[in-house]
């Protein structure tokens, strides 16, 4: 089966729970499995592991408990569509619910309320200069040094197209935003962690279609983008 072949190499002994969950983890931080992808099914796990079910079903409901996997009866195993967000709070041992003076989940909120008319003010407004600087950002999302620059980059690219917008004043509302996530450092607590391909990918996915929408000076179609990406950090902050 050949998508079994390009995700999972087959295991040289009978592997351990602890093993298959290490091996699975791995796959999902290489990004060898997608959000809402299906996983194989335990028998076909097992005959790759040399293991049992049971072994198996055990790895899997690890993956499960952290909220990696949805077992749907009589479908099968389906990675999380959070996965990225969990990947990312995990391995930067964030804590979204920390206590400060403005909370995550009130910048979120600010944002939402914001933010997508501010991208759809950059699509009516967006100059080639303004364009560059966006595309700029956006490309530097793809490879940061760590975790802590990562957050950075992709603040620093909403930063971009809220100059883009041409309004001054929302600018300088959304460097207040900046200015308090960075003095929390984004509550990462291992701020210069790897980041994991696939919360990369994902992240530099869900903000193309905020460039592309804005590139194409579609202010309606960008003001619904931006809006669901915010939508989806907001209920990312739920599994927390």
């Amino acid at each position: 089966m050949a998508f079994l072949d390009e995700t999972i190499e087959v295991a040289d002994r009978p592997l351990t729970a602890t093993e298959i969950h290490a091996e699975l983890m791995g796959g999902i931080r290489e990004g060898r499995f997608q959000p809402g992808q299906q996983l194989p099914n335990e028998r076909q796990l097992a005959e790759l592991y040399g293991s049992s079910r049971q072994q198996v079903r055990d790895a899997l409901l690890i993956l499960q408990e952290a909220g990696l996997v949805k077992r749907k009866v009589g479908s099968g195993t389906f990675l999380a569509d959070d996965t990225p967000a969990i990947i990312e709070r995990m391995d930067a041992e964030v804590d979204v619910h920390a206590v400060h003076e403005h909370s995550f989940l009130e910048t979120v909120e600010a944002r939402l309320i914001l933010e997508p008319g501010v991208a759809a003010l950059a699509a009516r407004n967006i100059s080639e200069a303004h364009l560059d600087r966006l595309r700029a950002a956006l490309e530097a999302v793809r490879e940061p040094a760590n975790w802590l620059e990562f957050k950075s980059r992709i603040y620093l690219f909403a930063r971009s197209y809220y100059q883009a917008s041409g309004n001054s004043f929302l600018l300088w509302t959304f460097d207040q935003i900046l200015a308090a996530r960075v003095d929390h450092k984004f509550d990462g607590h291992r701020e210069n962690g790897t980041v994991a391909e696939i919360v990369r990918r994902h992240s530099y996915d869900q903000l193309m279609l905020i460039f592309r929408a804005i590139a194409d000076g579609d202010e309606a179609r960008a003001e619904t983008v931006t809006r669901n990406y915010l939508i989806g950090i907001a209920a990312s902050l739920g599994q927390g």
